[in-house]
């Protein structure tokens, strides 16, 4: 039996004990007996224990964390500590870990975890989260842990070096978890099957620990009330009554209850980073509702629709939700039958009329509110030329593709100067299981070395029937429900973990400030700039922009966008593609001394 540690970086595979990052082995650390980590406070810094046999199950096992002290006699507690079991996936002939599951009486640690989807496991792990707290001073913090496994012992040195550095409580850029309702209670079979889920609160309880999670990870659970068809899921909009210039809400009790301790902040009652309102939120508006669509280019959709927004406006104004930003987002495409344009995605030009028709419905509703109402366009393809007509001044929130992003370095101050919020996204955030997690780091990383606020990843809770206790659908998917283990809650994932540690790091570089005549400090955000190109094997920074193709300027039906074609080619490589996740420390190791040596830098100022 080997017991051993290694970081947050890497994961373990559960069929032969070595790193599922194989091409990169050589440069991956093994603790064997020293575990040495880098941290600022208001963080979480984490690593994993890993147990491997040749065969013989482990049926008793034993940790105990102990107390980290510091110079002076400072403490940082054991108390502040998370363990979870890593459950093992399946996937292209390894056993991944991915799901993870509070270890308790209930679920130990034991190998194999399970007989039925891995008999054949000869290694286990735990993830183990240790909280930073803030005004924990700076300083080398030494300790020991202790593992047993059946009858075997081993201890450890934990070294934690804390640098004079304050992750800030609130994001400074969005790690926007998107997904659609309801795919929450197909998950769970006492949600699935109680039609009155939404009016007995049953869901807004599950929805909630969701959302709280989200949140805890620095994250937004951003949940799409409506389907293709423009239906709203209840309790996602208010009840109406009548139609024409008679249309009106009739009750916001249900829709208040289900969302208003998100806009008020009570949701998050008891969070480490705060109770504050939920960043973004999407709204019921499309082109179903609150006008039918059969009443579309009439008088009375426009009625309809504007007197309904005017409701939002005051009633969101009464109850003081103003620290939420409020999306309008037309999420329709012709492929689903059901309208005869795309506009989330427009491919041809002639479906820009319907999304510049919408804003005609609603402009100047929303202009002298207090409220943070936006219309919102997600547009990849027709990026390089939305980005510099009349759309640019209409929408407010831009969700773009990476790939397509990257070709027009020139949109960014140009789109900020108009005030216009960018998110990145791609086809998936991390693709399968057995890729490395630096493509997930990737992503804050190059959202903060292009300048932008956010990415995006796609349907983050809809596993969509699938048994994700084999192999989940996680090139998108990163939270679990908890369900097919008997448990009533979401549960994390190590992606997840890794994004909030890759956040904390992010949070902390988009605080930094360069050189102006107010500030007339050192150019502390090119220092880091640099750090991060450094690590990336880049020189100058614009290395995270690929080259314009010269087919842009043609309509991108005529694009060719087959495996390998000229679409492929021009998103391509991938930033980061071919490093060693190792990266993924040495950048912030180095950030964080950099910053230390700067001085005591406050994430809250």
């Amino acid at each position: 039996m080997r017991i051993f540690a290694i970081k947050d970086y890497a994961r373990i595979d559960g069929l032969t004990g070595t790193f599922v990052e194989r091409d990169h082995a050589s440069d991956l650390e093994i603790c064997e007996a020293i575990v040495e980590l880098h941290a600022g406070t208001n963080q979480y810094v984490s690593f994993q224990i890993v147990v491997q046999t040749s065969g013989a199950p482990v049926t008793s096992f034993a940790l105990e964390l102990r107390d980290l002290r510091g110079e002076d006699g400072a403490l940082l507690s054991a108390g502040e500590t998370d363990v979870y079991v890593e459950w093992f996936h399946r996937t292209n002939g390894k056993l991944v870990p991915d799901l993870l599951v509070p270890m308790s009486e209930a679920f130990p640690f034991r190998l194999p975890l399970d007989e039925r989807y891995m008999p054949d496991q000869r290694a286990g792990a735990l993830w183990v989260d240790w909280f930073v707290p803030p005004g924990l001073a700076p300083g080398a913090y030494r300790g020991t842990f202790a593992v047993r496994a059946n009858d075997e012992e081993r201890e450890f040195e934990l070294q934690l070096r804390i640098y004079a550095v304050t992750v800030p409580n609130r994001s400074r850029m969005t790690a926007d978890l998107n997904a659609y309702a309801d795919s929450i209670s197909p998950e769970f079979p006492e949600l699935r099957d109680n039609p009155a889920r939404y009016e007995d609160g049953s869901f807004f309880e599950m929805e909630a620990k969701v959302v709280r999670m989200a949140r805890e990870h620095r994250a937004v659970y951003h949940h799409l009330g409506y389907r293709h068809s423009g239906k709203v899921t209840p309790s996602f909009a208010p009840e109406l009554e009548g139609e024409g210039k008679n249309i009106r809400v009739k009750s916001w009790e249900l829709f208040d209850r289900h969302f208003g301790p998100y806009l008020d902040g009570t949701a998050f009652a008891g969070s480490k980073r705060g109770a504050y309102p939920l960043e973004y939120m999407y709204l019921p508006f499309n082109l179903e509702w609150p006008a039918r669509f059969e009443k579309w280019g009439k008088k009375g959709y426009r009625t309809e629709t504007r007197r309904i927004l005017s409701e939002f406006v005051r009633h969101f104004e009464e109850k003081g939700w103003t620290e939420t930003t409020f999306e309008v987002f037309l999420n329709h495409k012709k492929q689903y039958r059901f309208y005869p344009f795309t506009i989330d995605e427009i491919w041809y030009e002639h479906d820009e009329e319907p999304m510049e028709a919408y804003y005609d419905l609603i402009e100047g509703v929303f202009d002298a509110t207090p409220v943070s109402f936006v219309y919102r366009m997600d547009s990849s393809n027709h990026y390089g030329t939305h980005s510099r007509n009349r759309f640019a001044d209409m929408c407010k929130l831009w969700v773009v593709g990476e790939g397509m992003f990257s070709w027009f370095p020139d949109s960014v101050p140009s789109m900020k100067a108009k005030g216009n919020t960018i998110w990145i996204y791609g086809g998936n955030v991390i693709g399968d299981l057995s890729r490395d997690l630096l493509t997930l780091f990737t992503w804050p990383m190059e959202a903060f070395m292009t300048g932008i606020h956010g990415f995006t990843v796609w349907n983050s809770f809809g596993h969509r029937g699938a048994d994700y206790l084999a192999e989940p659908i996680a090139g998108e998917v990163i939270l679990y429900p908890g369900a097919r283990l008997g448990m009533k809650e979401p549960l994390p994932s190590i992606r997840l973990k890794a994004l909030r540690n890759f956040m904390q790091l992010a949070d902390v570089l988009m605080g930094t400030r360069g050189t102006d005549i107010e500030y007339g400090g050192p150019d502390v955000n090119g220092g880091v700039k640099r750090i991060v190109n450094r690590h990336y094997g880049f020189e100058d920074g614009r290395e995270w922009w690929r080259a314009t193709p010269d087919f842009v300027d043609t309509p991108p039906r005529i694009w060719d966008f087959s495996p390998g074609g000229a679409v492929d080619r021009a998103c391509s490589p991938a930033f980061g593609e071919g490093r060693s996740p190792r990266t993924i420390e040495r950048i912030g190791k180095d950030v964080l001394a950099y910053l230390d040596g700067q001085g005591w830098y406050d994430g809250e100022r």
